[in-house]
């Protein structure tokens, strides 16, 4: 694809970029949004479900069923990413997650909205955060940090609309209506797809000349073996747990539960979250590539998590609103290095295998994301770990003992592995 690029300048930072690599990004961003609006939406959904006699593992089940679709489209679409065309593969996968979102909101089932929440994460969740790590690698690689950064918030800001806004939408026309919403707004994003999604199609020449020279099984053990790849995954989804433990689901429950909110605060408490969340996702991508200090932030990211899990951990007999605000939002802030994150995971690839190590990866993330809702619902089920405490704060607790792991592996990292550039 010829681009005749217009240059900003700032400082140490010139981009080039054409009207169509924009609006491309923007289609695929777009994509992104919808898929995770219906990713977070649950988080609103849970307390009535619950209060219609489900039980959590119920809701937990609805909700992870996105999660393990993706994780079972995963491989196959990784092939398909490398080996056929961009736009007519994301544009299928948005029609198909479209057809699975109006499944969802037409059926009268525990059963069927399990097969639709499947499908939804089997067409959308998997194609559009795999392919919009192709799009943006193709369009922008020396810039990757800094896209995939706002790619990253822009499901962030999803999650925040998810919460109080559409928290109003449900009292005012119900569940059900709540969703034919989410399928209007899905058609949408699918004819700005088909207006404006134009990723450009040399990647799949570069595959057939730096084809991998082993078999698939060696491909698959190379792939498989990678431990650096594994750990940086793991240290990923350790940060993830403020979004799929808090803010995709048992957010408002913990809120209501730990402090005595009303739904609408506690709905706010977790926009706060997810306003963190968008910002530092753009901002610590900025400064990453300013200053090329990716594992310092990490560790700066996941320390200031902890003391903020902590300080919401004593908050309980005084918890005042604004101050749980602030500390939503600054846990949202901080956790989001977690886009860093994805950088590490590109070097750790193989040129000729990104498309499938990306869907490996893809695998153990959305995988375990599904699982920690799942282990959420069994920790809201025991006993609490502190006497005097309702069974919630085992949630909070489950998240400080990930930032302490995140840190604990990244202080070590550079040192296992040697000749390691972060």
């Amino acid at each position: 694809m010829e681009l005749k690029p217009n240059m900003i300048e700032n400082s140490k930072w010139s981009f080039q970029f054409s009207r169509k690599a924009i609006f491309t990004f923007l289609a695929i961003t777009l994509f992104y949004f919808f898929e995770a609006s219906q990713m977070s939406y649950f988080n609103v959904l849970a307390p009535y479900y619950l209060a219609q006699g489900y039980h959590e593992n119920q809701v937990a089940g609805l909700s992870s069923a996105y999660y393990y679709g993706n994780v079972i489209g995963l491989l196959p679409v990784g092939y398909a990413l490398d080996h056929f065309p961009l736009r007519k593969i994301l544009l299928w996968a948005i029609i198909g997650s479209v057809i699975s979102a109006l499944l969802l909101a037409m059926g009268h089932s525990y059963s069927t909205d399990l097969i639709a929440r499947f499908l939804c994460g089997f067409f959308g969740g998997t194609f559009s955060f795999i392919g919009g790590i192709r799009v943006i690698l193709s369009l922008f690689p020396n810039r990757f940090s800094f896209f995939m950064g706002f790619f990253i918030s822009s499901g962030m800001f999803a999650g925040l609309v998810c919460q109080y806004p559409l928290l109003r939408v449900v009292n005012h026309i119900g569940i059900q209506g709540t969703m034919i919403v989410m399928v209007v707004f899905g058609l949408i994003v699918t004819i700005f797809n088909l207006l404006y999604l134009h990723p450009p199609t040399t990647h799949i020449q570069e595959n057939k000349e730096n084809k991998y020279p082993g078999t698939v099984r060696q491909m698959c053990f190379e792939i498989v073996t990678n431990l650096r790849n594994w750990l940086d995954c793991i240290m990923i989804v350790l940060l993830d747990t403020p979004i799929s433990i808090m803010g995709t689901l048992w957010g408002i429950v913990l809120m209501t539960g730990f402090y005595g909110f009303s739904d609408g605060t506690s709905a706010v408490m977790v926009m706060c979250l997810f306003a963190g969340l968008m910002l530092g996702s753009m901002f610590w991508g900025i400064f990453s590539d300013r200053y090329n200090n990716s594992g310092g932030i990490i560790i700066l990211g996941a320390a200031a998590s902890l003391a903020i899990l902590i300080l919401m951990l004593v908050s309980q007999h005084h918890a005042n609103p604004i101050i749980i605000a602030v500390l939503s939002f600054g846990l949202g802030l901080f956790s989001s290095c977690q886009s860093l994150g994805f950088t590490w995971l590109t070097k750790n690839m193989r040129p000729e295998l990104i498309g499938r190590n990306s869907a490996f990866n893809s695998m153990i993330l959305m995988g375990s994301g599904g699982g920690f809702k799942q282990f959420g619902a069994v920790l809201l089920a025991s006993s609490p770990f502190f006497r005097g405490m309702p069974s919630v704060v085992n949630l909070i607790v489950c998240m400080a003992i990930a930032m302490t792991l995140v840190l604990i592996y990244v202080a070590v990292r550079k040192k296992v592995f040697k000749n390691l550039v972060f």
